[in-house]
């Protein structure tokens, strides 16, 4: 049997029918990629004493030098980021380099590259690396290199979403 043609909002209401959202290409002009803003002086100083849960952030990114200069990386990142929760889609996105002191404490830190990986293991106290998740991937310029490096990125991601879903 050869295909039925189908008018096109008919082929979408069966589609929804179906429990499959369609993808549109949008058509007009184009914008400009919206600029990641490294945070790092953003970020609150850990509160004196023992700092609690709820003061604590959900996720810190801690990226390697010059990934939030480049648009494919940032591209790369907001897109993996957007299969987590809401509350750990606003996660604040730190280059190691621009550092200066101690790290935040946060539940969960995803570390993108060994350069990065290094810096936290130097800057985050070893109580908050004990009581945190830490999930290690590439450097989004690696997974941009050799795409098969992305499935360590949706390891770690899944294994964020696993621990956000349990403590919530």
């Amino acid at each position: 049997m050869s295909a039925l043609a189908l008018a096109p909002a008919e082929r979408l209401r069966l589609l929804r029918a179906l429990g499959v959202q369609p993808l549109l290409l949008r058509r007009g002009t184009r914008t400009a990629p919206q600029q990641m803003q490294p945070t790092a002086a953003v970020l609150p100083a850990p509160p004196a004493g023992v700092a609690t849960p709820a003061d604590k952030p959900a996720l810190i990114v801690l990226l390697p030098a010059g990934a939030a200069a480049d648009a494919r990386q940032q591209a790369l990142l907001r897109a993996a980021l957007l299969c987590l929760p809401a509350a750990l889609q606003r996660a604040p996105c730190v280059e190691f380099g621009t550092l200066a002191g101690a790290l935040p404490a946060a539940s969960a830190y995803l570390v993108l590259g060994s350069e990065a990986r290094a810096a936290l293991g130097r800057l985050l106290p070893l109580d908050a690396q004990a009581s945190a998740l830490i999930e290690h991937a590439d450097a989004p310029a690696d997974m941009l290199a050799q795409p098969a490096r992305k499935r360590a990125l949706w390891r770690a991601l899944k294994a964020l979403r696993g621990r956000h879903a349990r403590s919530a």
